[in-house]
């Protein structure tokens, strides 16, 4: 994502138009390492400030995070403390970096006026959020970073606030260095060029920005022409003047948000700021990207009991292959019976007739030299005895091995289009399954709803995304509703509810179904539709499993509700 200074400026410049003049009414901290602010100035503002060294980040949000840890940290104890009520004079950056600084002025306990400064630092794995006092001391900081982790840049409390120490480049907007830095292009990739020797723009930034002036990155030399279409073009002033933010895919097939949309695209969506822009990019992302944190170890936990039930049943295969062979064993014992009066003590092996087949064959006979014919016989009548109890065991171990096996696969697939209600319940199913231990003491939540709903044409399609919820939702359902599901693969419940349910609605469902699939990303996937009242779920089945009979089947395209 191009999260560099340009853009850290214009949303600084968004930031102190919208909060400038506001009051700090609310402080939360949803993540350890993410906190909202909330403030009135005119209007109600979330600020989200983000030190998550994936996506870090600062702009006001419409989705306001509404969790909250339970024991307040440190961290958030100490700025609602010092700056719970505060009132924000200006938003402002440091030319060139990543940083945003929010100039507070508070009151402290004895009433006197403080002015106090929040710092925001947008810097990957070094990103950071600082409270400065009135001496551009730290106060407190989200991440303690020692002498030992960094001797250039040590970021403690009580110890003075320091800038990030300036890159051995020149601005990238300092338009007679960036002129000699042109001149000195010799060939070769030019956004490269640019980007090892100026400083303060992302790479994508720098490429998208060249081929805006020139049509290309690759280049022998440059003309005076170039240079001046290229100097135009890193013009700071133009740029923030003329924004236009916007989230656009890049060359990379991913969307990034833009102040400007430097390359034509017809899916280009603009937003009113870049603000907005920012919230829609980073919403999505940073919900996808927590939720994956958070489904990591029960998801781990489900793929080896995935493994460990596939070894087990390949063992149970080898064994009754190993035991397949157990009526060869009984001829045998029967063969040497009717022949005792040809077979000998210390024959290695007899030549006997098999009598069952027309016209007879002949067998051979493996024979113990040092027992008698009636003692060979025994021994493979032991031998077909416990291979006949070896198979009836193993069968039924390789039956449960595969029923296993299809539970297991059906919640490692709903991680897939989870969500994070969804994947509470996940986890309380594998603590029902004895997959994974339940925490003593831990309050039991009330069940959710269904994983979602959406209208359409009229009527109302459901659809689970775990296991739980999809029974759920089929046992709420009314025996004339619509129920649907892909055939034969993994996926969601499906209830349209309505009257005389017509042909588009049922597809449409059908469409939703198959998103919520396994087949997901397929094509021409079959979906089986029938009533509730033709549904149900046999005793002592696992979560999620049901049979149906009395159905039809259509074949669809997935698409999600959204489409």
């Amino acid at each position: 994502m191009p999260a560099d200074s340009l853009h850290c400026r214009l949303a600084a410049k968004e930031l102190h138009d919208a909060l400038s003049g506001g009051r700090i009414e609310k402080i939360t901290m949803p993540e350890p390492d993410e906190i909202v602010l909330f403030v009135h100035a005119k209007q109600n503002h979330a600020l989200v400030l983000s030190a998550n060294p994936s996506l870090p980040r600062a702009h006001l949000t419409a989705h306001a995070p509404k969790n909250n840890p339970l024991t307040a940290p440190a961290f958030l104890m100490h700025l609602r403390k010092n700056i719970g009520g505060a009132a924000i004079e200006r938003v402002e950056t440091y030319h060139g970096e990543r940083v945003l600084f929010f100039r507070l002025r508070t009151r402290n306990e004895l009433g006197y006026e403080e002015k106090k400064t929040l710092i925001c630092e947008i810097m990957g794995k070094y990103a950071n959020i600082i409270l400065t006092d009135g001496d551009g001391k730290i106060s407190e900081c989200i991440k303690h970073i020692s002498p030992a982790s960094s001797e250039k840049r040590p970021v403690l409390p009580r110890l003075p606030y320091a800038v990030p120490p300036k890159q051995d480049k020149i601005d990238a907007f300092d338009s007679l260095a960036m002129r000699a830095l042109l001149d000195s292009f010799g060939g070769g990739k030019l956004d490269s060029f640019i980007l090892a020797g100026a400083a303060g723009l992302a790479p994508s930034t720098i490429s998208a920005m060249v081929t805006h002036a020139l049509g290309n990155v690759y280049f022998e030399s440059l003309c005076n022409e170039q240079k001046e279409k290229l100097l135009a073009a890193f013009n700071e002033t133009e740029l923030l003047d003329n924004a236009k933010p916007c989230l656009q895919a890049g060359a990379n097939g991913k969307t990034d948000f833009w102040l400007y949309p430097f390359t034509a695209d017809e899916n280009t969506v603009f937003f009113p700021t870049l603000n907005a822009a920012m919230d829609e990019y980073f919403f999505a992302l940073d919900r996808d990207r927590r939720l994956s944190e958070r489904a990591h170890v029960p998801k781990t936990t489900v793929k080896n009991a995935v493994a460990r039930t596939e070894k087990k049943r390949k063992l149970f295969l080898a064994r009754k292959e190993e035991a397949s062979d157990l009526e060869r064993d009984k001829l045998c014992g029967e063969l040497i019976l009717s022949n005792l009066y040809r077979i000998r003590q210390g024959m290695p092996k007899a030549e006997l007739e098999n009598y069952y087949t027309d016209p007879p064959t002949t067998v051979t006979v493996e024979l113990d030299t040092s027992k008698s014919p009636q003692y060979n016989a025994q021994a493979y009548f032991k031998k077909y005895n416990k291979k006949k109890k070896t198979l009836a065991i193993v069968q039924e171990q390789i039956a449960q091995a595969s029923r296993d096996l299809e539970y297991y696969n059906s919640i490692l697939d709903s991680f897939a289009y989870t969500d994070a209600d969804g994947l509470e319940e996940i986890v309380a199913e594998l603590y029902a399954a004895g997959l994974m231990h339940e925490p003593k003491g831990k309050k039991k939540k009330e069940p959710k709803a269904a994983g979602g709903e959406t209208k359409y044409d009229g009527y109302t399609i459901r659809w689970g995304k775990t296991n739980l919820q999809n029974d759920r939702l089929t046992k709420q359902a009314k025996s004339d509703d619509v129920w649907l599901h892909t055939q034969k693969i993994h996926g969601s419940h499906v209830i349209v509810s309505g009257e005389n349910v017509p042909e588009h609605v049922l597809l449409r469902a059908a469409q939703i179904a198959a998103y919520y699939s396994k087949a997901r990303l397929g094509e021409n996937v079959p979906v089986d539709y029938t009533y509730k009242k033709f549904v149900s779920k046999p005793k002592n089945s696992p979560p999620g499993k049901v049979v149906y009979t009395d159905y039809k089947t259509l074949f669809v395209t997935p698409k999600d509700e959204r489409e």
